[in-house]
């Protein structure tokens, strides 16, 4: 009777720990620009990734981190993983090769790839990872063609991004991603009048822009549009951001 009342607990507190998790990691990716104070610096030991492979193929977790350098031949490791739901790889230096194990990992709901220069032919891949609910690929190569059929990702509420190979029409992409709340675009190439497609996004809560083409005015036009936008350029707010001076004061 008690290892049943275990078994409960833990299914009623698995989506609150879940939630908070995710929470946890939007915070993590868009707070930079408002932080006062640096977080404080836990470090814990990093399994190495052959072991969080067994892992999660063992049914003993569902994600892998790691900080390590991964290659061609480690990512083919995933290949089949299927249980896989948090991919976060911060040196992932691997081609377009991976491209079939990628398109296995069909659970796979958040996905981070740093140092990776992620081309269409992946982008097309992670466009059918139907589960993904973050996609953060701040160093690719991704052009507006490879992320065409994004906005089929229903599920997909955090978007980090960054290429030079985007455009305004990225944009307009984007402003068909009907679930998207948290935005974040790393030295793209779009202008006040890609801007404009965001204008119809009511839903969104954070825009993070790093780099890009826009005019303070173009800028000004969107918080307009959108008020409760939470919005940082280049880590900072800007000088008309009526949000500013509230935001500093929590």
């Amino acid at each position: 009777m008690f290892g049943r009342i275990v078994d409960l607990g833990r299914e009623v507190l698995r989506p609150v720990f879940q939630r908070s998790f995710f929470i946890a990691c939007t915070a993590s990716v868009f707070s930079i620009g408002c932080s006062l104070t640096d977080p404080p610096n836990v470090e814990s030991p990093e399994p190495p990734f052959h072991q969080q492979v067994a892992a999660v193929r063992q049914g003993l977790s569902r994600e892998i981190r790691s900080e390590a350098m991964v290659g061609n031949v480690e990512f083919s490791q995933l290949q089949g993983l299927s249980a896989l739901e948090i991919l976060s790889l911060s040196n992932a230096q691997v081609s377009d090769s991976i491209a079939d194990t990628l398109a296995s990992l069909v659970e796979l709901k958040q996905l981070r790839l740093e140092k990776t220069h992620v081309d269409d032919r992946l982008a097309k891949v992670i466009g059918r990872l139907s589960k993904l609910t973050t996609i953060n690929l701040p160093n690719s190569g991704i052009s507006d063609e490879g992320i065409e059929k994004w906005p089929s990702l229903s599920n997909l509420v955090l978007l980090r991004i960054g290429s030079p190979n985007l455009s305004d029409a990225a944009l307009e992409t984007i402003a068909k991603m009907s679930s998207l709340r948290f935005l974040h675009l790393i030295d793209v190439s779009i202008s006040d009048a890609g801007l404009k497609q965001l204008h119809g996004m009511p839903q969104m809560e954070s825009f993070y822009l790093d780099g890009g083409n826009v005019t303070d005015s173009g800028l000004t036009e969107l918080i307009q549009a959108l008020p409760k936008l939470h919005f940082h350029r280049d880590q900072q707010h800007i000088p008309n951001d009526p949000r500013t001076d509230s935001h500093r004061k929590r």
